[in-house]
């Protein structure tokens, strides 16, 4: 795959690509679809599917303020979108179980809402300790980017990043205990 060809594709309007644009385009998709995938067993209970949660983040991405300037980016900032969806998805059950008490929603399914939820505090928390720290852990844990292609987005050693994301979860797995 011809990444600068990617990156131009990202940043057009589906009915100006080439054919071999929307080749990598369709590549891009596979793999967002291979993130999600890891998602669902990473955060149970969400109620979306590996392909609503694609489909979810592939529209956001598409939106028109949305520029990216090569695909690690366009990747970070799938990650934050399917962090986002998530969250929203999450509260969403939780909402559920106060507002329609006779609703037929199992407890694991609230459970798992509430680990999220409980997630996305501890990262705001972590946000405000060290903002780096949270934007790497989201990429790495919501996004599964490489630590080369962090490195990228974030124009930081990959050392750093590895350094950084060690800490994190650290940080994060103490706060959540």
């Amino acid at each position: 795959m011809d990444y600068q060809q990617l990156t131009q594709a990202l940043n057009q309007k589906a009915t100006d690509l080439t054919d071999g644009q929307q080749q990598d385009m369709a590549f891009a998709y596979e793999h967002l679809k291979k993130i999600a995938r890891s998602q669902r067993f990473k955060v149970r209970g969400t109620g979306l599917n590996t392909t609503a949660l694609v489909n979810e983040a592939w529209l956001k991405s598409q939106g028109k303020a949305n520029s990216f300037s090569d695909r690690n980016h366009f990747f970070a900032y799938c990650s934050l979108a399917m962090r986002h969806i998530l969250l929203n998805e999450a509260k969403k059950n939780r909402l559920i179980t106060y507002v329609d008490h006779d609703a037929q929603v199992e407890q694991p399914l609230l459970k798992e809402s509430d680990t999220l939820m409980d997630l996305e505090r501890q990262l705001e928390r972590l946000k405000q300790f060290d903002a780096r720290l949270e934007q790497i852990f989201t990429y790495k844990f919501f996004g599964d980017m490489d630590f080369d292609a962090i490195a990228d987005v974030m124009n930081v050693s990959e050392r750093t990043v590895f350094r950084d994301w060690k800490k994190a979860k650290a940080m994060l797995a103490a706060a959540m205990q």
